[in-house]
């Protein structure tokens, strides 16, 4: 019943090989992800609101749950069904922008790639495939993040649909919705603002023997690098190992010193380090966000570890990785979950608190993204 009432204004991709393409993304890093996922009923593909106000009238009528899918580049299974008969929504054909008055304004299908990346405060490491919709329902940090703030930072108005209606967001109401992975509204523009980066990044690398000096040297770059990275031996020896490392290495995206590099280059290496090695290794992993006054605890963890100097509403922390690990410190800080596909395993309380309240208010029967946020 239901493909034949959607194929009066959609195209439906049914046939098994799309089904099982949209019923995975970048998930399928852990295997604890992947055993979550069921295949959609069918996929279909959007690309101006009109189609999305048709796709909120018959979801109003006929009470489908629905997962939105940028190109899936999402490494925490959001935009995994969970739910039988699903239908996946395809937003990559929803483009267009423009800049203006020192913002961008875009659609959510627009990819990084056509945008353009150099003016963008904070950029994810997988910018060179992903759909700026897809990193702003989904997404945190990124390069630039140390110096910008993540992407609820930077992102000042949202316009989504919802089961509910239609809602212009601007200020700290942009939370209901930014990371919430789909499931408080269909997001149809973004307006973030821009920045100048005029010059080239240059890449600086030091060693250290504790963890302690890696990190008072740290502190000196945290408000004018791009990004920082303080790795222990085993994690950048697989990072790069054509160079020689110590105990405790920090490097550093800045302006003043170092060597240059490309922009994507240092996106893709530097600053992404977790998916590089988890690709390379294939061994456990896990995160956790931690205070920087508390990240000299750490020294002793047996585990290849990445602290990544981050900043969320001016906030500085720890975004860590540890691979290969026996167990997770007990540490003040909060885990960041890469296992699981709950909204509420990875953002902090307050924020959580805005995208419940939304979701309750307009989405009750849980159709957006069944299954991804804990609202009741």
């Amino acid at each position: 019943m239901l493909e034949s009432i959607f194929s009066k204004y959609f195209t439906l991709y049914t046939d098994l090989e799309t089904r099982e393409k949209y019923s995975i993304d970048y998930g399928y890093l852990s295997p604890v992800l992947m055993r979550l996922r069921k295949l959609p009923r069918f996929v279909i593909k959007i690309s101006k609101e009109e189609d999305v106000k048709t796709l909120i009238e018959l979801m109003s009528e006929y009470h489908f749950p629905i997962v939105l899918r940028g190109a899936g580049t999402n490494t925490l299974g959001e935009t995994i069904p969970l739910r039988d008969n699903t239908v996946v929504v395809d937003i990559t054909n929803f483009k267009g922008y423009e800049r203006r008055g020192g913002y961008l304004i875009t659609k959510p299908g627009s990819e990084f790639n056509e945008i353009g990346i150099n003016d963008l405060p904070t950029i994810p490491t997988s910018y060179y495939m992903a759909t700026i919709g897809g990193y702003v329902a989904g997404g945190s940090l990124g390069f630039g993040s140390l110096r910008n703030g993540a992407v609820w930072d930077i992102v000042e108005e949202l316009e989504v649909y919802t089961p509910k209606g239609f809602y212009r967001l601007t200020g700290t109401d942009v939370y209901s919705v930014v990371q919430s992975a789909g499931t408080t509204g269909i997001i149809t523009k973004i307006k973030m603002r821009t920045i100048k980066r005029d010059k080239k990044v240059k890449v600086l690398r030091k060693q250290f023997s504790t963890l302690s000096e890696a990190l008072d040297f740290s502190l000196e770059f945290v408000d004018k690098a791009e990004f920082v990275s303080i790795r222990n031996k085993p994690m950048a020896e697989l990072i790069e190992p054509n160079l020689s490392w110590g105990k405790w290495n920090v490097i550093v995206g800045n302006y003043e010193e170092g060597d240059e590099a490309s922009l994507k280059e240092i996106i893709t290496t530097f600053a992404g380090t977790y998916f590089t090695a988890v690709n390379k290794t294939k061994v456990n992993y896990n995160s956790l966000d931690i205070p920087l006054e508390k990240l000299k605890e750490i020294e002793g963890v047996k585990a290849l570890i990445s602290c990544e100097l981050s900043r969320s509403r001016s906030k500085l922390f720890s975004h860590t990785y540890f691979l290969n690990y026996e167990s997770l410190p007990e540490i003040d800080g909060s885990v960041f979950n890469l296992h699981s596909y709950k909204v509420n395993d990875r953002v902090e309380s307050d924020r959580l608190k805005k995208m419940i309240e939304f979701k309750r208010k307009v989405d009750e029967e849980d159709l957006l993204n069944p299954g991804k946020l804990v609202f009741q």
